[in-house]
């Protein structure tokens, strides 16, 4: 009966974007090999979602454990800044927007809560054999708090690769300190009064490569300015 009301809701708020785009991409896939009657267009369409899905794996090629080309946050010289740029981009089967200055893992979490845009954590609703799924990119645990890869010399040690967050859609448990009278709320499983309703919940989106100034060699500047000034 949940899951009804759970798809009644998705249908309600055309928003609400998932890891259900990327599985529905191997669902397309699968049709496609199960139809022979399928129209041109359909078969298009479906052929499109499975690369789509395929080519965003390809787009985040590490995982934690394997290990980068070279030392993370070392300078490289400009022939091992080239041979990390083909290295790595062979990793993506030479596909692609190029490669990251800060590398990002592709993860597939079901977490049993999460922190909404209050910095309240929120429960998240779960069956006996069903738990919310979501995708995150997370920094390569070898890159974060680094400097960032391919960097010109004079900013390499001003960079850093930082953690991005972003917030998606989940169903919660409603409670009074989360409780969104925009959203409508739905009983849960069981004999229990708990209700559950839509919130947002913040997920990993991603690896950043951030420079910042430096602030040591502007205030030399500006002393040495001062100085002059004096003399």
């Amino acid at each position: 009966m949940f899951l009804f009301q759970l798809l009644g809701l998705a249908a309600v708020f055309q928003l609400v974007r998932n890891e259900d785009h990327f599985d529905q991409a191997l669902i397309y896939g699968e049709r496609t090999k199960r139809s022979l009657h399928k129209n041109r267009h359909e078969r298009h369409h479906n052929t499109s979602a499975a690369n789509e899905y395929q080519n965003f794996l390809g787009r985040y090629p590490y995982s934690h454990s394997n290990k980068l080309k070279f030392e993370p946050g070392k300078m490289l010289l400009p022939r091992q800044n080239r041979q990390l740029l083909e290295h790595d981009f062979g990793l993506m089967d030479m596909k692609g927007l190029g490669v990251d200055c800060c590398p990002s893992v592709l993860e597939m979490i079901e977490p049993d809560g999460g922190k909404n845009g209050k910095d309240i954590y929120v429960e998240l609703w779960k069956s006996k054999d069903h738990k919310q799924r979501f995708y995150e990119l997370s920094c390569h645990q070898d890159v974060l708090n680094k400097p960032c890869r391919f960097m010109d010399k004079k900013l390499h040690n001003q960079s850093r690769c930082i953690q991005m967050y972003s917030y998606t859609y989940a169903l919660v448990k409603d409670t009074q300190d989360n409780r969104n009278k925009k959203f409508p709320t739905f009983p849960g499983e069981g004999s229990g009064n708990s209700t559950y309703t839509l919130d947002y919940i913040s997920i990993r989106s991603g690896c950043s490569c951030v420079v910042m100034p430096n602030t040591n060699a502007r205030t030399t500047r500006k002393k040495k300015k001062h100085k002059r000034r004096d003399d």
